[in-house]
């Protein structure tokens, strides 16, 4: 009897799994007179719960109600796909204790900008394990027993289907590929190892609950010939894209742009200074871009800070935050992107709320 019980949980586990892969992105809500799919709340796992980008982190944010986890992706010196914001280690864990790799200190240019540091790609995946994930809130570091390290993609979606069947409802992930051009002059090209992964992890689907992210519009058109995943344009506030000489965001963001956008990928994704109005904190008001963007077929996700962009940015302050995540919701974001889940999903109940009374 045992046996059959644990047989029936196995078998359970598994259909409940590849139906989360499988799932629909987003949930069916009325608004305006017809059905659109609920915004999401995607989370990048900050340092709640630990160190960011750790598993303890990420689970953190699945009790918070993120439906979408968030990784930026680099390689390995082996070709393994890590979770890291960008390939430079010494800001997020304890490279710089390790004298057995002091000789690795390099000095590298990335995406023009001159790097110091111990990088991910003159590190196999079994030396990357060995390091320990650091920043996390010291009354919440784990024992030495759970010592946090860095985590691969194929860990990042198991950590989401657990959370499927733990939480009873579909969390996916989101791939970010970061510096795409400088790790495929390496001969370490992250898209067709991102495709590889979808393909055996069962995503490889336009409905499935991945989502694969870039700033870069190569890498983009690169995946959109190697899997069938849902492909997101990050834009950020730079001058161009990389990959697109002479082609600046504002070009992508004219009505002209935002048709051909629609013909390549699935969303686009801003800074929250594209799709409000920040000029008065009291009243943020949207700036137009989002429905511009739903007119053209795109859905938008906005981005609420980054590693190197504060939220919420000036002229707010902290005690802004709920205020200012309201607004991208009410603003008809599709989505909003951030480090912790709580806040944003406070934020779009708060929306909600205030829609259908």
């Amino acid at each position: 009897m045992r046996q059959s019980r644990w047989i029936q949980s196995r078998r359970q586990f598994a259909i409940s799994a590849l139906a989360a892969a499988l799932a629909p992105v987003g949930l069916p809500l009325r608004a305006q007179g017809e059905t659109r799919p609920a915004p999401l709340v995607i989370a990048r796992g900050a340092a709640a719960g630990g160190p960011a980008l750790s598993r303890a982190a990420y689970l953190t944010a699945i009790d918070q109600g993120a439906d979408f986890l968030a990784g930026s992706l680099v390689s390995s010196k082996d070709g393994v796909l890590v979770v890291r914001e960008d390939d430079e280690l010494s800001g997020a864990t304890d490279v710089a204790a390790h004298p057995e790799f002091a000789e690795r200190r390099a000095t590298r240019v990335i995406d023009g900008v001159t790097r110091e540091g111990w990088f991910t790609e003159d590190f196999t995946l079994a030396e990357l394990k060995s390091l320990t994930l650091v920043g996390g809130p010291r009354d919440k570091r784990p024992a030495a027993a759970d010592r946090p390290t860095l985590l691969t993609f194929e860990e990042l979606i198991a950590i989401a289907r657990a959370g499927c069947v733990s939480q009873a409802r579909v969390i996916g992930v989101q791939a970010s590929l970061a510096h795409p051009t400088y790790f495929a002059n390496l001969d370490l090209p992250l898209e067709p190892k991102l495709a590889q992964v979808i393909h055996a992890q069962g995503y490889n689907s336009p409905v499935a609950a991945m989502l694969v992210a870039s700033e870069e519009p190569r890498a983009l058109k690169v995946l959109s010939q190697l899997t069938t995943a849902r492909r997101v344009q990050r834009i950020g506030a730079g001058s161009g894209p990389v990959g697109a000489p002479g082609v600046s965001w504002a070009d992508m963001l004219s009505p002209e742009g935002l048709a051909r956008l629609a013909r390549e990928v699935w969303a686009v994704a801003l800074p929250t200074e594209a799709v409000l109005d920040l000029s008065n904190p009291r009243a943020p008001q949207a700036t137009g871009l989002i429905a511009q963007a739903h007119m053209a077929g795109l859905r938008v996700h906005a981005w609420a800070g980054s590693e190197d962009t504060p939220f919420p940015p000036p002229p707010f302050k902290g005690g802004d935050s709920r205020r200012l995540l309201t607004a991208l919701f009410a603003a008809g974001a599709d989505g909003v992107c951030g480090d912790l889940a709580a806040p944003i999903a406070r934020a779009r109940g708060d929306a909600l709320s205030a829609h259908r009374s």
